[in-house]
């Protein structure tokens, strides 16, 4: 019995194997690309990317020049009252204009909402990156989930056939006068707590499989086992390093710095002039007597500096220069932030190892265990009550090596999301 509790943990824990025209669920990685195709947080990610872009390309346009066409046509009665000898008639006053203007000097504005652009294209750019990274996450601990949930449901229902057998052993021998009731109520407690875990075990696979369902779009049937760890810092520092340069949280917060910076640039530009060049052309009929006709051309050079504006101004500045302290503020924590949080999963994945690893040697232990009380309880050396004791001990302990399982491959892509990798 302990070899096959033995086979069947390493079987449900092992690397899929690949076998030629074999049908088989998906594996892990199928079940994160499905994820990022078909959820709509990372489609909402991309749009919110594709419009940080596209402001850019607005912001950029700002130094391009413009070109505006106007006209107006329409049709009255004039009556100039004589004047000029001219009486009264019906015209039809039109007017087309053409205007050029090139800006040449806009006091940094340009260049101040640029960059800012560009820090938002940088922010936008690090949340897909999150969001694929918490997509990730949630997939991997759905699929686990599913797993575990499936093997505690087979598990438990194997515990509930095991503990009513061994109660119905203990009534017949109440009965034949061999045991005293004390076994029948005892056996029939473990029955209980067997069905209350296998009860258990069926709500967290419901639960389980709507969770994968609902990430992924894929059946949660037949899913193969849980792969090896993906490649991983070999040490913290080397963690540290990748979570500084690529934490997607981090690069956003600095994408916002920089655009604060940006903006506060922009503020101080108000306090300066404007210059263009600037090219126009009109043609007006019939505007101000019957048959009038108008043609101008004008070419020049316009600017503008707005000399008191009431405090507008300086009260712009003086806001744009507290969200650059409150932003670098923002940062400073962050960088603690992440720190501490790094360290945590790093140590974690080399926890959720150990723990894997204790819980197989466990698991092992625990089934050879029950194979010998078995054989004890055969011949009589122990009472039926310790068989129960066993089964229940070798039960809990291999559940513990699923949800280890679990954790472990968890707790590996937790610490890869901190360091922005991008999948």
């Amino acid at each position: 019995m302990s070899q096959r509790r033995t086979a069947r943990l390493a079987l449900w824990l092992a690397a899929p194997l690949a076998l030629s025209g074999a049908a088989h669920g998906a594996t892990l990685e199928e079940a994160l690309a499905a994820a990022l195709a078909h959820a709509p947080e990372v489609a909402a990610a991309d749009a919110d990317a594709g419009a940080a872009s596209a402001r850019l390309d607005q912001a950029r346009a700002e130094h391009m020049p413009t070109a505006t066409l106007s006209g107006s046509i329409g049709y009255g009665r004039l009556d100039p009252g004589g004047f000029f000898g001219l009486s009264r008639a019906d015209v039809t006053p039109r007017t087309a204009q053409m205007a050029i203007e090139q800006p040449l000097f806009t006091g940094g504005r340009v260049g101040a909402g640029i960059d800012r652009a560009r820090a938002g294209v940088a922010a936008a750019d690090a949340g897909k990156t999150g969001m694929r990274s918490q997509l990730v996450l949630a997939v991997t601990q759905a699929y686990g989930d599913v797993l575990t949930a499936a093997h505690l449901v087979d598990l438990y229902g194997r515990l509930v056939s095991q503990t009513t057998e061994i109660g119905r052993q203990a009534q017949l021998k109440f009965r034949a006068g061999e045991s005293p009731s004390t076994d029948v109520a005892q056996a029939d407690a473990r029955l209980a707590e067997a069905r209350a875990g296998l009860a258990r075990a069926q709500g967290m696979q419901v639960s389980a499989q709507a969770r994968f369902r609902n990430l992924t779009g894929l059946e949660p049937a037949d899913l193969q086992p849980l792969p090896a760890n993906p490649p991983l810092p070999a040490s913290l520092d080397e963690a540290m390093d990748a979570a500084i340069e690529a934490n997607p949280m981090l690069a956003q917060i600095e994408a916002g710095l920089r655009g604060a910076q940006a903006a506060a640039r922009g503020a101080r530009a108000e306090l300066l002039p404007t210059v263009g060049a600037f090219a126009e052309a009109a043609t007006v009929r019939d505007q101000f007597f019957p048959g009038y006709r108008g043609d101008s051309a004008t070419v020049g050079i316009r600017a503008r500096w707005q000399i008191f504006s009431g405090g507008r101004v300086s009260g712009k500045v003086a806001e744009a220069d507290s969200t650059v302290l409150a932003a670098d503020a923002r940062l400073r924590a962050a960088r603690l932030q992440i720190a501490e949080q790094v360290i945590s999963a790093f140590q974690e994945v080399r926890t959720a190892q150990l723990v894997e690893q204790a819980a197989g040697e466990q698991t092992a232990a625990a089934a050879k265990a029950l194979d010998s009380v078995r054989q004890e309880v055969r011949v009589g050396m122990k009472p039926q009550l310790d068989l129960l004791d066993a089964e229940r001990e070798a039960t809990s302990a291999e559940a513990g090596a699923a949800r280890a399982s679990t954790d472990r491959i968890v707790a590996a892509y937790r610490l890869l999301s901190l360091l922005g990798r991008k999948f």
